[in-house]
């Protein structure tokens, strides 16, 4: 049965070095939540402590209806799966997978049972004689994703469980795990620093920097309503560019001239605006409307992605980098002199002290 799953102002301290920084988050039952970030963010280190691989230095953690802060891991109802897939060696898949079950004291035709189911339902049936070493590095990874299930845990934990598998195998991994969690229904923590990932398989994603939550919400708030500079700039491939701008009455200048602002636009200051690759296009339109963003351009690189391509530009804000389509490439060469331009409901406003969004400064994100 699915569980909620809430941390409170969860911190953990390795000697004088604080790790996490009072983490404050709601694991809804039934979802499958993302800790994405840099190394070093803290992601790792909160999934240890909610599997009590780490003893917090302060805060609670609930599973469920209990409270697990300082139960022993055994005692808490979970199973993790590891990023080396953690199989024993000298036992068979089916040994593997039944391991958890025997220590409980579970009689032996019911280990049987829900062993077999289990590989049933990974397609292993024909595995279950077989030892570790005889299996691929996919095969040996839904090993381990079968030994959690067969439990049949309040709450499953993931630890980078695909970073060993080459790329192929990692997407076909990838789409089995979503569709392993929509059939089972089971409450979800996994751990990444691959955007790609993160973005394809969650529900929400908790975005992590420095031992704080930085924000958390779907992928497509994530990615369309950036809440700071940090998530901004994280989160996209390529980069979000970005340019310094001053409010000048009608707008924001910036090196390569005034960035157009909505109507009764109040007074921001000094801000950092941001507009990602794929909002950037080339201007062949002098006649249409002014974008609210325009600036000449050199194009430097284009690196061709078969439907579409990246656009490497100089402009006087420094290196920017579109996205465009194949068709639209043309007369993009090196060398070539081009006007940039990006809609207003396409750009992204930002306090460059606190690194905060200024709300509302240009809406429609979406």
């Amino acid at each position: 049965m699915a569980t909620t799953t809430v941390l409170e102002n969860l911190r953990k301290s390795f000697g004088e070095e604080e790790v996490l920084r009072g983490i404050d988050l709601r694991v809804e039952a039934g979802s499958f939540t993302v800790f994405l970030g840099p190394s070093g963010c803290g992601k790792s280190t909160t999934l240890r402590c909610l599997a009590g691989l780490e003893e917090v230095s302060s805060g609670r953690i609930w599973i469920g209806e209990r409270e697990v802060t300082h139960l022993e891991p055994r005692a808490r109802d979970i199973a993790m799966v590891f990023q080396n897939y953690a199989l024993y060696p000298n036992m068979s898949i089916e040994r593997n997978m039944g391991f958890g079950l025997k220590n409980q004291r579970v009689p032996r035709a019911e280990i049987r049972r829900r062993v077999r189911e289990t590989a049933t339902l990974l397609g292993m049936e024909s595995l279950l004689h077989r030892f570790p070493r005889e299996l691929s590095g996919g095969q040996q990874q839904r090993a381990a994703i079968g030994r959690a299930i067969v439990r049949n845990p309040n709450l499953f934990l993931f630890d980078e469980p695909l970073s060993n598998l080459d790329a192929k195998l990692r997407v076909d991994t990838r789409a089995e795990l979503i569709r392993l969690h929509r059939r089972l229904g089971a409450t979800s923590v996994y751990v990444t620093h691959d955007q790609e990932e993160a973005m394809t398989m969650a529900d929400r994603i908790v975005v992590m920097n420095e031992g704080r939550v930085e924000q958390a919400g779907t992928p497509a708030e994530i990615y369309f309503q950036p809440e700071t500079l940090m998530v901004a700039s994280f989160v996209g491939s390529p980069t979000m560019n970005f340019v310094d701008g001053q409010w000048c009455g009608s707008g924001w200048t910036t090196p390569f001239g005034t960035i157009l602002g909505p109507p009764e636009q109040p007074d921001t200051g000094s801000v950092r605006i941001g507009v990602r690759p794929d909002d950037l296009q080339p201007w062949k339109d002098p006649s249409s409307d002014t974008p609210a963003l325009t600036a000449p351009a050199t194009v430097e690189l284009v690196e061709l992605l078969g439907a579409r391509g990246i656009v490497t530009v100089t402009t006087a804000a420094g290196e920017w980098k579109m996205v465009v389509e194949q068709r639209r490439l043309a007369g993009l060469s090196p060398g070539s002199e081009i006007r940039l331009a990006a809609p207003a409901d396409r750009l992204h406003v930002f306090d460059p002290v606190s690194g905060r969004r200024l709300l509302g400064a240009i809406p429609g994100d979406g």
